[in-house]
Order: C-alpha cells, then sequence, then structure tokens
C-alpha cells in the first residue's frame, strides 16, 4: 500500500466514523471538501476544522429541525448546503468568424458539485479574512447558503442569470469541442 492510499484510507476512515449517516455521496462530498481547504498538505488541521465547525454549528439555534422536530443530520445539512450551492449550468466561450459568445450548456454533476464546494470555500474565506477563525466564516456561510443568501448562493444565481441572458447563443453549443 502506498503513502497516497495510506493517506485516503485514514481520512475515509475518519470521515465514516465521525459522521454516521447512510448518505455516500454526502461523505464522498465531505472527504472532498476536507481536502480543497487543506492548507500546506495539513490534512488533520484541515478535517479539524470542519470537524469543530459542525460541532459548533450543531449547537447553534439556527440548526434546521425536521418535521418531527428531530435535529437535522450533520451530512444532510451539507448535502442540502452542496445542492443549494452547485450551478446546474455553466458559461463557455465560443469564437465563431471572429465573435466570442458565451454559450450555456449543462454541466456534469462532479463538476457542478466542485464548483459549489470551490465557492463553499472562498465564501468561508471571504467571512473569515481578518474578522475571526476560519471556522466561524465557514459555519457563517454555511448556514447563508442553506438559508438562501451567502457567497455561494449568488454566485450560482449570477451564474443562471447570465446562462438565462445568453440563452440566444445556445444553438452554437454544437461548436465547442468535447474532449
Amino acid at each position: 500500500m502506498s503513502k497516497n492510499e495510506k493517506r485516503n484510507k485514514s481520512l475515509r476512515t475518519w470521515v465514516f466514523n465521525d459522521f454516521p449517516s447512510n448518505n455516500p455521496q454526502g461523505k464522498e462530498d465531505l472527504i472532498r471538501f476536507i481536502r480543497l481547504s487543506m492548507r500546506d498538505g495539513k490534512l488533520a488541521k484541515a478535517y479539524n476544522n470542519v470537524e469543530r465547525t459542525f460541532f459548533s454549528m450543531k449547537s447553534d439555534p439556527r440548526w434546521p429541525l425536521l418535521e418531527n422536530s428531530k435535529r437535522m443530520s450533520t451530512l444532510d445539512f451539507f448535502e442540502r448546503v452542496v445542492d443549494l450551492a452547485s450551478p446546474l449550468v455553466s458559461l463557455r466561450p465560443v469564437v465563431v468568424k471572429g465573435t466570442v459568445y458565451q454559450v450555456p450548456g449543462p454541466i456534469k454533476r462532479e463538476k457542478s458539485r466542485g464548483l459549489g464546494l470551490r465557492w463553499l470555500l472562498e465564501g468561508a474565506r471571504r467571512n473569515s479574512f481578518n474578522k475571526c477563525a476560519f471556522k466561524e466564516g465557514l459555519s457563517r456561510e454555511l448556514f447563508d447558503v442553506y438559508y438562501k443568501t451567502g457567497y455561494a448562493y449568488t454566485k450560482r444565481l449570477e451564474v443562471h442569470k447570465l446562462a438565462e441572458e445568453n440563452r440566444p447563443f445556445s444553438h452554437f453549443r454544437w461548436w465547442y469541442r468535447t474532449k
């Protein structure tokens, strides 16, 4: 077993042990989110930041309740936030006869979720810049996106708005090459 596989296994076991759920997609997204939030190769520190964020968020009165007044699980909450932050369409520049058009088109689920995760982190870093710790900025961004405000959600709405404005150019979608 290589060093990389050991690292992957350790993070995977941490997430699967500390965040119990029957939602495998949520666990994979959480692992990807932790890896994206990592700085200078410090995986344990990134994991601790995310774990502490969710621990502090669970005690917050803004944490959502289900119909039977039970608390929502952490991974279900995270999945909902990632769904709200992920765009459904994207714009691609296409050159047709010397003119550049922004052509809207659907994107794959993995790409969409990756963009949503990156926008969540970008919003968290914006919230925590010179004001508070990263985990506080992250919790603020996650709550904001859940309640349909926040940086990642507005960025998604901007992309959808631009796609709607450039909808007349969607017939150029066949023009760009897919690899």
